[in-house]
Formats: C-alpha cells, sequence, structure tokens
C-alpha cells in the first residue's frame, strides 16, 4: 500500500510539472477564448468583421515561444507564422542629472559620448498568468534579466483588431540610467519567403531573403518591416511616438532592421525595429530609467492574410497614413522647424528650388500652416543689423513667395539670444518701411503677438 501510495505522489508530481503554472483567475471572457493544454497556451480573439486570430504559446524552455500565428475564421485559420521568438536588446547609459539644467528633464546631454553596454535580455519561462482589461487580453510570463534590469515579458492581444503588442516590463535599482532598446522577432528556420517595406517614396520594395542573409538596418517609411509567408503577412512596427526619443534634426535613421546576426548579437534571422545611439550627433539624451520605475519596452505585430501591401495599408489607418486629418472649419498648423533653408540655401550661393523638398513634405503631410525656427545656431539675432536685416528680409520673401491659398509657411525663428532660454515666436510685421507698408504684411494666425508700431 506503501509502495502504491508513493507511486501515486510520484505520478501526481510529474503531472503538475509536466503542466506549466498558468494563472487565470483575472481572466474573464470579453470576446477571447484562453486555453491551457499541458505547456501550450492559446489566446484566441475576434479581430475583425467576422474574422479571429489565434496565438499558440508554447511554454515549454528549449522550445521557441510563439509556437503559431493564425488568422481566418475559427473553422479555417491560415498558418501565418510559426516557431517565433521575441527579441529585446538593450542599451543602458548614464544621465547626467544636474539640478541646474533640469534634472530628469534636461534634453543637452550626450549619452552616447560616456560608456554604455548594449545587452541581449535573457528570457527564462517560469510561470504564467493571463488577465482581461477591458476589451483586451494580456498574458504575462516570467521572468526577464539583463544589465541591473529584471522584469517580465507581456503579450497583449486587442479585441477588434488582428494587432498585438510584445513588451519586456523591466526596472532597475541603478540611479541616473538612460536606456534605448531595439527589439523584433526571430527564428532559428527559415520563416519568411519575402521581407517587405515602404521605401521613402512611397513604393512597396521586397526582398528574398536566404539562410545567409545578414542583418541590415534599413530606411522605410511608416517605420514598418513585414515579414511574408506562403499564406499572408506579419507587420513588425513600433508606438509611433513613443518610441522615438527627442532630437534637433528628424532624419529618417534606418529604424527597422532584418537578417540574422543582428548586431552580432542576434544569430538567428529577424525582423524588427531599433534605434540609433548617436542620433543626429548633436544632442542624445535617450529615455530616462528612474530607479524602481516600470520600463515597457514594447513593439506591435499585426496580422493578415493577404500581401504586404494589404497588411501595411491597416498599418497606416492607426496614424491615418501619417497626415493630419482635414478638420471642417478648422486649419492644420504645425511648428518648431529647424530647416535653416535661409541661412543653408537662400544666403549661402546655392540655387535657390522653385519648390523645394521640404515644402513639398509638409503639404503631403495635410498641413496648412508651417511655422519655421530658422536662424537657431545660424544667422545673427544681434547684429550687426546690416547683415540681420538681410537675413529677415530674406525669411519674408521666401515664406511669402512660398505660400498660396491653400498653404501658408509663416516667417519664424527660435531666438535664444534674448530674455532667458529659447523662445519659438514670430512677428506680425516685418519692421521696415513705414507703418503702413508693415501693415501690408500683417499674417493672420500668430502664436504670439508682439507688435508695437508709431507713426
Amino acid at each position: 500500500m506503501k509502495h502504491c501510495l508513493a507511486s501515486i505522489l510520484l505520478l501526481f508530481s510529474f503531472v503538475i510539472n509536466a503542466q506549466q503554472n498558468v494563472d487565470l483567475k483575472s481572466y474573464s471572457d470579453n470576446g477571447a477564448s484562453v486555453k491551457v493544454n499541458n505547456k501550450l497556451l492559446s489566446v484566441e480573439w475576434p479581430s475583425g468583421s467576422s474574422t479571429f486570430s489565434k496565438m499558440l504559446i508554447n511554454l515549454e524552455e528549449a522550445q521557441p515561444l510563439i509556437n503559431s500565428l493564425n488568422t481566418g475564421s475559427k473553422s479555417s485559420y491560415k498558418e501565418i507564422a510559426k516557431n517565433l521568438d521575441p527579441v529585446f536588446i538593450l542599451r543602458v547609459g548614464k544621465r547626467k542629472l544636474d539640478p541646474s539644467s533640469g534634472g530628469w528633464d534636461i534634453f543637452f546631454d550626450k549619452v552616447h559620448n560616456s560608456p554604455y553596454t548594449t545587452n541581449v535580455i535573457s528570457f527564462t519561462k517560469k510561470n504564467a498568468s493571463v488577465h482581461t482589461q477591458g476589451s483586451s487580453t494580456v498574458v504575462k510570463i516570467n521572468s526577464l534579466q539583463t544589465a541591473g534590469f529584471a522584469g517580465h515579458l507581456e503579450i497583449t492581444f486587442y479585441n477588434g483588431s488582428p494587432l498585438f503588442n510584445i513588451a519586456a516590463v523591466i526596472s532597475t535599482d541603478k540611479d541616473s540610467t538612460a536606456i534605448l532598446y531595439d527589439a523584433g522577432l526571430v527564428s532559428k528556420k527559415e520563416a519568411w519567403k519575402n521581407i517587405a517595406w515602404s521605401n521613402v517614396r512611397n513604393q512597396i520594395e521586397t526582398t528574398v531573403p536566404t539562410s545567409n542573409t545578414q542583418s541590415i538596418n534599413k530606411e522605410v517609411k511608416y517605420r514598418t518591416i513585414i515579414g511574408e509567408s506562403e499564406s499572408g503577412s506579419l507587420a513588425v512596427f513600433p508606438a509611433p511616438h513613443q518610441y522615438f526619443y527627442p532630437l534637433d534634426e528628424a532624419f529618417n535613421l534606418r529604424f527597422t532592421w532584418y537578417g540574422k546576426n543582428y548586431l552580432d548579437m542576434v544569430p538567428d534571422f529577424g525582423i524588427g525595429i531599433r534605434q540609433e545611439p548617436a542620433g543626429d550627433h548633436r544632442f542624445i539624451p535617450w529615455f530616462n530609467a528612474p530607479p524602481k520605475t516600470d520600463q515597457r519596452l514594447n513593439f506591435f505585430c499585426l496580422l493578415s492574410d493577404k500581401k504586404p501591401e494589404v497588411a501595411l495599408n491597416e498599418v497606416k489607418k492607426f496614424t491615418n497614413n501619417d497626415a493630419y486629418v482635414s478638420l471642417p472649419g478648422y486649419k492644420r498648423m504645425a511648428t518648431h522647424f529647424h530647416n535653416e533653408f535661409i541661412s543653408d540655401v537662400v544666403l549661402s550661393g546655392k540655387p535657390v528650388p522653385e519648390n523645394p523638398e521640404f515644402v513639398q513634405v509638409l503639404k503631403k503631410a495635410g498641413l496648412d500652416i508651417v511655422k519655421l525656427a530658422e536662424f537657431h545656431g545660424p544667422g545673427h539675432p544681434k547684429g550687426p543689423d546690416s547683415i540681420r536685416l538681410i537675413e529677415l528680409k530674406a525669411l519674408f520673401d521666401q515664406t511669402k513667395r512660398l505660400s498660396n491659398d491653400s498653404f501658408l509657411l509663416l516667417p519664424g525663428e527660435e531666438a535664444n539670444n534674448f530674455y532667458g532660454g529659447h523662445w519659438l515666436a514670430f512677428f506680425q510685421n516685418l519692421f521696415i518701411g513705414s507703418c503702413q507698408e508693415n501693415l501690408k504684411l500683417r499674417l493672420k494666425v500668430s502664436i504670439l503677438y508682439m507688435e508695437k508700431c508709431t507713426e
């Protein structure tokens, strides 16, 4: 009897160990279905009009985390991808927390010029839990570890869309920490027949990967890289604003990657998103990571049973095709553009283009009014007047020339030479000539109204 009882207990222990610990206490039915079968966790969620998507998560330590990704109907799924692992690369640097310069809020930092480390975040599958958050379903898996940071992995599924988010949620106890991260999905086996993206001219391009395709940092439009399989496409992209740390210059710094041996640290083939540690080589603050605060290093994925261009069109809907939407009765305005068009082109002796590229770009973004921020570094805000007035006249002449009934380009500058701090303002009039002549140049839109005119 004792031998029988011992055998039963041993068998019970074996069954418990074979079953991964998945806590479902905080999961409730919100339209998504969650099932556990041994070490496979299945999440099926409504992803559109009469369509569903499904992810099989493998909690076996030695196996790829994402066993399969499927979309279609409950009775007829198409497998878009299989055997994928999320990967996160964390750069850890140090902030200069000078209270006189703003502490954690300081922009004028150059983190990349000080020693920093680049680390692959290690992932060990321990326990898992599922909780419902409104119309979303969140899977949490422990644990993540790297370079003084620890935390867990989260996968969030959104009812009504074939969209999901993968996040490394980590924190540190170390003070003055700055971070950047790259991320993506990798596979030991060939997962994609094509890799696709939109070039900066808004044209779809594709390449056929091979087993030896080395990693490439790719300049793309819409921040999206797409893997295409026989059955459909998977788009990988960052949060459109949250992912990008502040820089002076708005360059396309090749924010996506694909291929093997990324950074000589990730041997498997992958597709993903990336940051440029040196930015525009000016002020590079990276992101703050104060002690004991959760840092959510995340990226989005969108499933489609169609071609890459269809998947990309779905991604573009989240940002209105990267354009400002027209609002009846309102004008769409943006400001703070350091083009330095006057100093670098107009007054430099170079040919002045009839239709400058930056104007075309701003118009395509759906803007009606754009306020420049010239002479921020270049130019002569403090004079002498013989030069200063020439610069101002060129600014007003060019903005007037490039404006029409449907697009207003406002003359402006970011003056950091007076009053302390940085001031982004523009004057309503060009102050030369008589008051009557100045009034003819009056603009109809003002950010900061500064006028004093006497006869």
